[in-house]
C-alpha cells in the first residue's frame, strides 16, 4: 500500500487524535519516507509542504503520534530521537561511520522475564542495537 492509499484521518481518529492539516501532512511524510528521521529532519523536509509549520508543532505532533502508538520513537543514548513508521517489534543495525540504521527482525525475542524478575526490573520495551559498518562504508574503506 502506498502513502496515498492510507486513510490518515481515520488512523488519527481511531487513535483518539484530532485531525489537523499538520498532523495529516507529518504522518503522511513519515509513512512516505519509511525511514528513521529526527524531529529536525522532519521539520526541515516539511518546510516546502507547510511553510508556516513551526518546530514546536512538529515536536508536539511527533510526541502525540508516538504516545498513540502510530509511530515509534527510537532513543539512542544522548542523541536525538528518531521516529519510525514501523511500530512492529524490530531492532537496528547502526553504522558507526555514517549513522545509517537498518531494520532487522529476530524470529523470536529472547525471554528476559526471568532475568528481569531476579533483578527486580520491570521491562517496558526492548530494543537491540548492533553497531558496525554498513556495506556502503565498507566499500569506501575497501577502496581507500
Amino acid at each position: 500500500m502506498n502513502v496515498h492509499e492510507l486513510n490518515v484521518p481515520e488512523i488519527l481518529k481511531s487513535a483518539g487524535l484530532r485531525v489537523t492539516p499538520q498532523r495529516d501532512a507529518i504522518l503522511r511524510h513519515i509513512f512516505a519516507c519509511r525511514g528513521h528521521m529526527t524531529a529536525d529532519e522532519i521539520y526541515r523536509s516539511m518546510q516546502s509542504i507547510l511553510p508556516n509549520l513551526s518546530v514546536s508543532t512538529v515536536y508536539n505532533t511527533l510526541k502525540n503520534l508516538s504516545e498513540a502508538g502510530i509511530i515509534r520513537e527510537i532513543k539512542f543514548g544522548d542523541g536525538a530521537s528518531l521516529f519510525d513508521a514501523n511500530t512492529s517489534p524490530h531492532h537496528h543495525f547502526v553504522c558507526k561511520s555514517c549513522g545509517k540504521l537498518i531494520d532487522f527482525f529476530l524470529p523470536s525475542t529472547p525471554n528476559l522475564a526471568h532475568i528481569a524478575e531476579e533483578e527486580k526490573f520491570q521491562i517496558e520495551d526492548m530494543h537491540i542495537e548492533v553497531t558496525g559498518l554498513c556495506n556502503d562504508c565498507l566499500s569506501v574503506q575497501g577502496n581507500s
